[in-house]
């Protein structure tokens, strides 16, 4: 009888106590890292990429959806030549 009540709330609550995480909220965000200089343009997959040597400010690890939003560009030495 018990069994029967809860599967019966349970339907009536919109299934709340089965329900599935979205892709979405399991998703991992992916990091790159950019350099903080004035001159930067580009983010790079690895905090010690060569085209970071130069970098005349902080190196600082940022999502790519941030790092795309401020119209950085992938590096040509972490990415491959484009």
């Amino acid at each position: 009888m018990k069994h029967v009540i809860f599967l019966t709330a349970a339907l009536l609550c919109g299934n709340l106590f089965f329900t599935q995480p979205k892709t979405a909220d399991i998703t991992a965000e992916t990091y790159v890292y950019i350099c903080t200089g004035p001159n930067s343009k580009c983010y790079h997959r690895t905090a010690d990429c060569k085209g970071l040597k130069k970098c005349s400010k902080e190196v600082k690890k940022v999502t790519l959806t941030y790092a795309k939003g401020k119209q950085r560009t992938p590096c040509r030495f972490c990415y491959g030549h484009k």
